[in-house]
């Protein structure tokens, strides 16, 4: 496991996690569009506002924060 994605409640506090999922990516790019990917579940079920992704590589380091305010950018 290269990243772990945490759901938040509330996205400008990092512990407010109401569910968390590991992604096997090598770069972080791919990590956040499997974290889009999976955010309209985790708003439903958890009620989740933005989240947060750390890497695990770097001692579950804080590497990218997003919140749910703005709508998620589309593919072309």
């Amino acid at each position: 496991m290269r990243f772990k994605i945490e759901f938040l409640r509330e996205a400008t506090e990092t512990h407010s996690v109401c569910h968390a999922r590991s992604v096997r990516a090598r770069e972080l790019e791919v990590a956040q569009f499997q974290a889009m990917a999976w955010a309209q579940d985790a708003k439903r079920k958890f009620g989740a506002s933005g989240f947060q992704i750390r890497w695990m590589e770097d001692k579950g380091r804080i590497v990218f924060v997003e919140t749910f305010d703005e709508p998620p950018p589309s593919l072309h």
